[in-house]
């Protein structure tokens, strides 16, 4: 269904191993500074005109909670956020250990093709889940 496997590189692909680990560090130098300057972010215009957060709501302050090593309320106020940096900060991890030890193979998600269906309706699944949980946490 879903599992990892370890491959070579094929010619002309992303360096996943490159790319993804320096826009996740330079986003989080990014926020750190950000969060230390005090500048202020401006308002969802999605909550002001419905009243409801929207997918990304509360992932600032999710962030900042981060920032700060408050991992318990990072979750509540947005565990998808959450979990996105928290696979980033495992991947990361996994790119320096793949330069070091100067690996030619590297790990990628095998998705079989008859399970596609099954996992994209569970994304959506989680997604509505989700953003239940957004709208009771983030509006009360």
């Amino acid at each position: 269904m879903l599992r990892l496997i370890r491959r070579p590189a094929y010619p002309g692909e992303l360096n996943h191993e490159l790319v993804w680990p320096a826009a996740f560090l330079g986003g989080a130098v990014f926020a750190w500074g950000w969060f230390l300057s005090g500048l202020q972010l401006p308002q969802c215009i999605f909550m002001r005109l419905t009243g409801l957060p929207c997918l990304g709501c509360g992932g600032t302050r999710c962030a900042r909670n981060l920032v700060q090593s408050d991992f318990g309320q990072a979750f509540l106020y947005h565990p998808g956020f959450f979990l996105v940096v928290t696979l980033a900060g495992l991947w990361t991890i996994y790119a320096a250990i793949f330069w070091l030890r100067r690996d030619t193979l590297r790990l990628r998600l095998y998705v079989e093709p008859s399970a596609s269906r099954r996992l994209r309706i569970a994304f959506v699944a989680m997604l509505a889940v989700h953003w239940a949980w957004q709208c009771y946490y983030l509006t009360r």
